[in-house]
C-alpha cells in the first residue's frame, strides 16, 4: 500500500513539474510571429543602452539595468505576455528566469538573440537614438 502512495506522489510531482511554465525560448521567426499575435505585449531589450540606441526590435522597451526591470515589474499584471531579448541570448535568459521568479507566466525569450533575428531577415528599427 505504501508503494502505491509513493508512486502516486511521484507521478503527481512529475505532472506538476512538467506543467511549470517558466520562460519559453523560441526561434526568431516564432518570436516575431508571437509579437504580431500579441500587439499589446511588452518587448524588453536588455542590452546596454548604447546598443539599444543603434538598433532594436520595433516597440521594444530598453531595460539595461536589473533595477529598472524590478521597478517596472512591480506595476505589471503577472498574466501580461512579455518578450525578452538581448544580443546573444546571455542576459535574456537571466531576465526570463527573474521574471518567472516574480510570478510572470507568459514569458518568451528570443533564442539566439538579435544575432538570430538579423540572420532571419526580420525587421529592425535602426533609427539612431540620442545617447
Amino acid at each position: 500500500m505504501i508503494r502505491i502512495y509513493v508512486l502516486v506522489i511521484v507521478l503527481l510531482l512529475g505532472v506538476l513539474l512538467t506543467n511549470a511554465q517558466g520562460p519559453k525560448r523560441v526561434s526568431a521567426k516564432l518570436f516575431y510571429s508571437l509579437t504580431q499575435k500579441h500587439p499589446k505585449a511588452l518587448i524588453f531589450d536588455v542590452r546596454p543602452s548604447e546598443k539599444f540606441a543603434q538598433y532594436r526590435i520595433n516597440e521594444a522597451i530598453p531595460l539595461p539595468e536589473k533595477k529598472q526591470l524590478l521597478d517596472l515589474a512591480k506595476n505589471l499584471p503577472r498574466t501580461d505576455t512579455v518578450f525578452v531579448y538581448c544580443e546573444k541570448e546571455l542576459r535574456s535568459g537571466q531576465v526570463g528566469e527573474l521574471l518567472d521568479s516574480l510570478g510572470f507566466i507568459n514569458i518568451y525569450e528570443l533564442k539566439g538573440g538579435l544575432i538570430s533575428w538579423r540572420r532571419n531577415g526580420l525587421p529592425i528599427d535602426d533609427t539612431a537614438l540620442k545617447k
